[in-house]
């Protein structure tokens, strides 16, 4: 049986052979500084082993005191917060429209006092949205603004906003243009920048051989993902663990294992940064290869509730449906030859301590509702009308459609907050 998994790697098996190829090539001592300002000609521009290492070069440059707040879109990679905390510092939540995707400026100044240090705002889904409001606030507050770009990489034209302070993006296995690992940031502060680079020249440097092994890895379930394959290998993978999605997530996490600070506190290896220079060469065309099919399938989705589609610029990293019941629907799904899943790598942001603000409501019901779909933009016209067709279907007969609204100005009741997990 044919069947289309949820995400595979996007690179393609020239990009993928260069990328082994430059494992075996001399490294350069200047390779990262001259990727560095390629990515930004202004002089802004740093390299990390990944956006979570640079997350964390960036908070240590700031030595900020244990106990100093910082602020986080309430939905995003798990590993963020945890690297402030890691780092002392008390993480606060700020909840979004789980539809939009987005925070409101109002809520982010009732949470913002005189020990925040930062604002982390999360792009998400591939979806580049609205920043000013809560940017402004933020800057108003005295606080840095944080752009984590992470899922909106469409190409080296785009760098975040020129106001922001810092802008992360990731080349990271599952994510557009893929170089299997890496990070590219702006940081507009220039002693910020160099303290940055001064710490992570005393770290050590990612071994080519860990690359290697990485690009192997991510090859072969590569070649496992296509749809001829792919069913073969969810019925191998269900006789031998918890089930295929759980160990194909725990397969495609960037940084597994314990211990997280000790793997992102690493430099870059040579074949690495060679690849991530190499994925620039190619501008738009991994985002814009993805656009018109994703379109296709949004728009035959018809009424169904889809977060961040209705975003002015979308990369279609992710493509997610809000579901009644998300389970039946992966389900249903699944029988019609379609790896959908939930959860993947997110997470919502709850408080270090429940009086620092309202409970982020939103970002949980994105993350019980949400079903990301299996968007391939290999996938013919014929099989995106399908899929659209399945979802629809599926969604029509829970009576979905409920979910395309979210009274974030409105006060649950306490049934309905009972009714969302925490």
């Amino acid at each position: 049986m044919t069947v289309w998994a949820n995400k595979r790697l996007d690179m393609s098996i020239p990009a993928w052979s260069r990328a082994v190829l430059a494992c075996a090539r001399p490294a350069s001592s200047q390779a990262a500084s001259l990727l560095a300002d390629r990515w930004d000609p202004d002089g802004a521009g740093v390299v990390g082993l990944s956006v979570r290492s640079l997350f964390d070069l960036w908070i240590r440059a700031q030595r900020w005191q244990r106990g100093d707040r910082i602020v986080f879109s309430a939905f995003t990679v798990a590993d963020m917060p945890a690297i402030a905390r890691a780092n002392g510092l008390h993480v606060v939540s700020l909840d979004i429209d789980p539809l939009s995707g987005e925070p409101s400026a109002e809520a982010l100044a009732d949470l913002l006092d005189e020990r925040t240090r930062a604002v982390v705002y999360t792009h998400l889904f591939g979806a580049r949205t609205q920043t000013d409001a809560v940017r402004r606030t933020a800057h108003a507050n005295g606080s840095f603004f944080v752009e984590d770009c992470a899922e909106a990489y469409a190409g080296p034209q785009w760098r975040g906003h020129p106001e922001s302070d810092v802008a992360l993006f990731s080349f990271g296995p599952i994510k557009t243009a893929t170089a299997v690992g890496g990070g590219l940031a702006r940081v507009r502060d220039v002693e910020v920048r160099h303290q940055m680079l001064r710490l992570a020249a005393a770290m050590p440097m990612q071994r080519r051989t860990d690359q290697l092994r990485r690009l192997m890895k991510f090859g072969l379930l590569n070649a496992l993902a296509s749809p001829r394959a792919f069913g073969l290998a969810v019925r191998a993978l269900d006789l031998v663990g918890p089930g295929h999605d759980a160990m194909l997530q725990r397969l495609t996490r960037g940084f597994p294992g314990p211990d997280l600070l000790a793997r992102v506190r690493r430099r870059p290896s040579a074949p690495l940064v060679r690849t991530l220079d190499s994925r620039l060469d190619e501008g738009d065309t991994p985002a814009r290869v993805r656009v018109g099919p994703a379109r296709r399938l949004v728009q035959g989705l018809g009424n169904a509730a889809v977060p961040t589609a209705d975003a002015a610029e979308h990369a279609y990293w992710l493509i997610p449906v809000l579901a009644s019941d998300a389970p039946a629907l992966v389900d249903h799904l699944a029988g019609a030859g379609f790896h959908a899943t939930q959860g993947r790598a997110f997470d919502v942001v709850e408080h270090d301590h429940p009086d620092d603000g309202p409970p982020p409501l939103g970002a949980r019901h994105l993350l019980e509702h949400a079903v990301y779909l299996p968007f391939d933009p290999a996938m013919p016209d014929r099989v995106l009308d399908r899929l659209a067709a399945a979802v629809s279907s599926e969604l029509q007969r829970q009576g979905a459609g409920e979910l395309r609204c979210w009274p974030l100005d409105e006060k649950p009741t306490p049934s309905d907050a009972d009714e969302v997990p925490g």
